[in-house]
């Protein structure tokens, strides 16, 4: 029977062929068993051939062919072509090619929580569509389609070492790791004629809400061929994710009270008033403006201005003189000079008169045609100098004005992920340019995670040659496994890395700004691409040098611990038992160390530790073999050794130490004791999401007297979208949308009022458990606030732009500013203090920040306009106003300016806005509105 199907499968094969056909899958066999071998690293073993065998059919092809081998004589074919499609279907790599080209694929989401599912609040329903757009038939075996899926595909059945059959459909799932999944045919499946289609319905963990859930760069795999990505999904989900249009495709779950925002809502939701002009001279807003005349000016460019400086401010002289081309003098004109002078200056800070390094006085005088600039220190120089670039506008018009200013925190962040998707050194200078404009000073650089590492480190080229890169290898050996839509191929953002020059660079750059860099190395979780470079780095010496070859090592070989993280890896995480782990560690601190040491001196290592699964070195026989008697929690105690060994390690170079805020806590919430560090440690308290009552976490931190940076992920995560419209691109997972109206309203000492919704829309009340809100007793020790980008989503400069602009604003105002209304206890009184503050804080965004930002190259986010139509009458509102609302009465052709109150809308006319950034061609999402039928959004 298995020759005459044999036969039929081959067509025209003889006998001869058969048997060659028979010993290449046998040879293939062979390859795979020595695959594993050198993959789990087993030099010189001696373990049995049922040992072989059974970790043979570990790996994810064999166990697939073997599994499928043993239930039918379908899946018997099914591993002929799995492995050798070239000779079973007469394939060639222009076939493959053409395949690649041909097959339109879209995406469809169809439900969240749909009703034939047993979880049914946990899951989403989608629809995969093949359509053979050729004029050959597409193959019914021996490929598959590898694509990324965030969370987990078919949760009610994961774990599937052996692959999911889905028998409706003719298909098998795989999980490969991380990211990584792949469908492929079974006989069942059958060819694609032309013209015709085949869909595949699968279920999702969770929800699809935008469609940048959905990613991009799925390709086609025929074993021998090189991969080849389908064309109908390169680059742009865009381009082939789709959704059924009803309330079932945008809210989380049934219950969700969320909806896409119309143009009607926008226009009661802005509700900001027009005040024509920018009512705050400079952003974020100085501390005292004693002094503010818009009509009384000097112009820097109309007459022989120079620049004088003390010696210790010579480098803020320098820089400014160079920004507006003027002469840098040491003598005094009698007229026409900005001056810097060295000064100590005292500022109300925390009730206290006292001189901050940052505080600066600015005087701009037209009569006397001066401008003094006096600081207490360089960074107080500098950041004088980009207020003074701030009052100027274009033709170098700057007011009289006088300004008394300092910082409410020390510590006033940005965290840029460039190892999810890997960012260059022009493109971080960049932010860092941006950062200087809104006095934010400190740059927390994400070097490490699962899908990357991007720093050389000489002696380790193992972790740039692999680990900064990505394509398709499912062994790792060249490279890490594909992750958020990048595809087989090396080229493009998900591979790359910062060479030891470009890491100085960026440290000058950040240095002549005031802006100290902290990197950060995620460890012990987060670590799938350091742990496969260094067991390449192994399988490179084990032959010839054992101990060079476990010199670095980061997993234990025989770990046999099942765990899964919350990104899908199963092997992300580094062994704290072995001591080469903390070889590794000190190899790259002292190398970051040195890169720092005589440009800008390293004061903290970020460690990371967060997001560590459950039932990690549980079954590590050398953790197992720790002297631990009479531990009750191993685990715990592990991670204890692991901080422990990593702070004393920074504690020689004299380091600080930061981590994410689970870093430092057990698993039952309680932060591990201060007394294990030597020295400062800085909390990053990110996991606030309200309706688990997590927000105290950050102030039970400082209580206990850790060094608390708040990065509440519901306020200051950028990685969320802006509205909860599919359209908008960002992950949901803390909040559902994040305006920078809810950055700015974020009251640092008192988190809790901050929490006005849940995760689902929902209000939130979370001091109705009064437990749960613990008081901020030691304020002293939150240092800050930090704006997070992590880099999921980041495949290009113009969306990372759009994610962080303008909502980088608001937090840099929330930084450096504190409000009146903060400490208003009234409710209705602190909203109506602060909207009011909105107002000023919008108009002066989009009259002033947004021409600065244009004229810059600065791709930030214009947001679609409000609109109603009352009595015939259009009228709009924006967001901030400042912008230009433009019309089309043609369906898009043609475009005009519209007004509020003015315009008049015949009946049953259909009528299409957008907003237009103020001083270049850059437009919003196009909204429509009707006479007929009310207010929808395109």
């Amino acid at each position: 029977m298995a020759r005459m199907f044999l036969r039929w499968k081959v067509g025209r094969g003889s006998r001869v062929g058969i048997c060659l056909l028979i010993f290449i899958i046998a040879v293939v066999t062979i390859m795979e068993f020595n695959w594993f071998g050198d993959r789990f690293m087993i030099p010189n073993s001696k373990i049995s051939n049922q040992k072989r065998h059974t970790a043979f059919f570990k790996h994810p092809w064999a166990t697939a062919s073997y599994s499928l081998m043993k239930n039918s004589r379908k899946t018997a074919s099914y591993f002929i072509h799995q492995t050798s499609p070239g000779l079973t279907g007469g394939f060639s790599q222009a076939d493959v090619d053409h395949f690649a080209k041909m097959i339109d694929l879209r995406y469809t989401v169809i439900a969240n929580g749909p009703e034939d599912s047993v979880h049914r609040d946990f899951v989403y329903e989608a629809e995969v569509t093949l359509t053979n757009n050729g004029n050959t038939e597409f193959p019914g075996l021996g490929w598959q389609i590898f694509f990324n899926q965030l969370l987990t595909l078919e949760p009610e059945h994961y774990p599937y070492n052996d692959g999911l059959e889905k028998k409706q459909y003719g298909v098998i799932l795989y999980h490969w790791n991380g990211h990584l999944y792949s469908i492929a045919p079974t006989l069942d499946f059958g060819s694609i004629p032309p013209s015709q289609s085949k869909s595949i319905r699968i279920f999702t963990t969770c929800c699809n809400l935008a469609v940048t859930d959905t990613f991009p760069n799925w390709y086609i795999v025929f074993p021998g061929f090189k991969p080849r990505t389908i064309a109908s999904t390169s680059g742009d989900p865009f381009k082939f994710a789709y959704r059924i249009h009803s309330p079932k495709t945008w809210r989380k779950y049934n219950y969700e009270k969320v909806n896409p925002p119309l143009p009607e809502d926008r226009f009661y939701s802005f509700s900001v008033d027009d005040l024509g002009r920018a009512p705050i001279p400079v952003l974020p807003t100085p501390l005292v403006i004693s002094t503010y005349k818009p009509l009384s000016t000097i112009n820097v460019r109309q007459e022989p201005w120079v620049v004088v400086t003390d010696t210790l401010l010579w480098g803020e002289g320098n820089m400014l003189s160079e920004i507006w081309n003027l002469r840098h003098l040491k003598d005094i004109p009698s007229e026409y000079f900005i001056r810097f002078i060295e000064e100590d200056i005292k500022v109300q800070f925390k009730g206290q008169a006292v001189i901050i390094e940052e505080s600066y006085y600015l005087s701009v005088n037209p009569a006397s045609k001066t401008i003094i600039i006096k600081a207490s220190g360089k960074a107080g120089g500098f950041n004088a100098m980009q207020t003074l670039l701030s009052l100027a506008d274009k033709d170098g018009n700057i007011p009289e004005t006088i300004i008394l200013d300092g910082p409410r925190f020390r510590y006033r962040g940005f965290m840029l992920d460039i190892a999810r998707n890997f960012q260059d050194k022009n493109t971080i200078k960049r932010y860092l340019d941006l950062m200087a404009m809104y006095k934010l000073n400190k740059f927390h650089l994400h070097l490490t995670d699962d899908e990357g590492w991007r720093l050389e480190i000489p002696g380790l080229v193992e972790l740039t040659k692999i680990g900064a890169q990505r394509c398709h290898d499912l062994t790792e050996k060249k490279c890490i496994i594909p992750a958020l839509g990048s595809g087989p191929y090396h080229k493009n953002v998900g591979s790359g890395y910062l060479t030891q020059d470009d890491y100085r660079d960026i440290l000058h750059h950040a240095k002549a700004r005031h802006i100290e860099v902290i990197p950060e190395i995620d460890l012990p979780g987060h670590a799938h691409a350091a742990i496969k470079a260094m067991e390449a780095r192994f399988m490179k010496y084990y032959k010839t040098n054992m101990t060079e070859a476990t010199k670095y090592l980061l997993s234990d070989l025989k770990d046999q611990s099942v765990y899964k993280s919350v990104q899908g890896y199963k092997d992300g995480v580094v062994n704290p038992c072995l001591q080469s782990t903390y070889t590794f560690i000190r190899k790259v601190m002292e190398t970051i160390y040195n890169l720092h040491h005589d440009i800008q001196t390293l004061k903290i290592f970020h460690f990371g530790g967060d997001e560590v699964p459950k039932n990690t070195w549980t079954q590590s026989p050398i953790c197992n073999g720790l002297n631990l008697t009479g531990v009750m929690d191993k685990r715990k105690a592990i991670k204890e050794i692991f901080i422990t060994q990593v702070s004393d390690m920074a504690a020689e170079f004299n380091l600080d130490v930061g981590a994410w805020e689970d870093g430092v806590m057990d698993d039952n919430e309680r932060s591990v004791s201060k007394d294990l560090f030597p020295r400062n440690v800085y909390a990053y308290a990110w996991n606030n999401l309200w309706q688990l009552r997590q927000t105290k976490r950050a102030y039970v931190l400082a209580n206990n007297g850790y060094k608390v940076v708040l990065t509440p992920a519901t306020n200051t995560y950028f990685d969320h979208p802006y509205e909860p419209d599919p359209n908008e691109p960002g992950l949901i997972w803390a909040r559902r949308y994040l305006q920078s109206k809810q950055i700015y309203g974020i009251i640092p000492a008192n988190l809790y009022i901050s929490s006005d919704t849940t995760a689902d829309g929902s209000p939130s009340d979370m001091c109705d458990d009064v437990q749960a809100c613990p008081k901020l007793n030691k304020k002293d020790n939150l240092e800050g606030i930090e704006a997070v980008l992590f880099g999921e989503l980041l495949r290009s400069q113009n969306i990372t732009d759009y994610m962080i602009l303008p909502r980088l604003l608001a937090l840099a105002e929330r930084a450096w500013h504190e409000a009146s209304w903060e400490n208003e206890k009234n409710n209705e009184a602190r909203m109506k203090a602060m909207n009011a503050d909105w107002t000023d804080f919008a108009n002066s965004v989009g009259y002033r920040e947004f021409a600065r930002l244009d004229h810059l190259g600065y791709n930030y986010r214009i947001p679609p306009p409000g609109a109603i139509i009352i009595n015939s009458t259009l009228k709009t509102s924006l967001g901030y106003p400042g912008l230009v609302i433009e019309m089309s009465r043609d369906g898009g052709q043609t475009w005009s300016t519209v007004w509020s109150g003015v315009t008049k809308v015949e009946l049953n006319e259909d009528i299409r806005l957008r907003t237009k950034a103020p001083s270049v061609k850059r437009y919003s999402r196009v909204v429509s509105v009707s006479n007929r039928i009310g207010v929808k959004s395109d």
